[in-house]
């Protein structure tokens, strides 16, 4: 069973946060490409203090050190660029969110159809994937103002923060449902194995020895 992205609640939770509150500030906030770029510079900031504070923990391990410094630097340097130059990602921002939206609705698409096959789940779950995925392909033409695409964007960003949580919770009775048909295959001995034939319905032969001088007397 396909888990990718989804081994825990939490990252189905970050990403669903992070989707619906982005979309919040593109359809209702004003200026919203620059928000939300600076959104972005913000958490990219944080994710570097994060990474500089773990460094100095792990000073010990100089391998780990010296990466987690890195990553700091490179981090603070983009989320600070980023966040006083937000014009600089402004204009591609709408295009940055079709291709992710294209990214994590096919995701979602993937492990939806394998949650499907243990749960039976009906074609509705898959809608809102499907509706991320051809909103993103939309966001990509971008045929109109920025204002209007940003607003658009901020829609179907919602659109995927409430297919993210359905997921979520289909997900995780997939792997409940998982758990349980194989411990029963485990605990059960005579569960037929897959790809073993079944055998439910032969019958045990026995064979009788004949004496040879018996045998050849009735035939004379």
């Amino acid at each position: 069973m396909i888990t990718l992205g989804y081994k825990t609640k939490f990252d189905s939770i970050t990403r669903a946060a992070a989707a619906i509150g982005i979309g919040l500030v593109m359809v209702f906030g004003g200026n919203a490409p620059t928000n939300v770029v600076k959104i972005i510079a913000i958490l990219l900031v944080l994710a570097g203090v994060a990474s500089l504070i773990y460094g100095l923990i792990k000073s010990k391990e100089n391998g780990v050190y010296q990466l987690l410094l890195v990553n700091a630097g490179l981090d603070l340097a983009l989320g600070l660029l980023l966040f006083f130059n937000p014009q600089w990602i402004v204009g591609v921002i709408v295009y940055a969110i079709g291709i992710i939206l294209i990214l994590l609705g096919g995701l979602q698409l993937l492990v939806l159809a394998g949650a499907m096959s243990l749960l039976g789940a009906g074609f509705s779950s898959l809608i809102l994937s499907i509706c991320a995925i051809v909103g993103g392909a939309f966001l990509l033409f971008n045929p109109f103002a920025i204002n209007v695409m940003s607003v658009i964007a901020g829609c179907f960003l919602l659109v995927y923060g409430v297919a993210e949580i359905i997921s979520m919770f289909k997900m995780s009775k997939a792997k409940e449902e998982f758990e349980i048909r194989r411990t029963a295959a485990a605990t059960n001995p005579n569960a037929p194995e897959i790809g073993s034939s079944d055998l439910t319905d032969a019958k045990e032969v026995s064979y009788e020895k004949v004496d040879e001088q018996e045998y050849q007397e009735d035939l004379d």
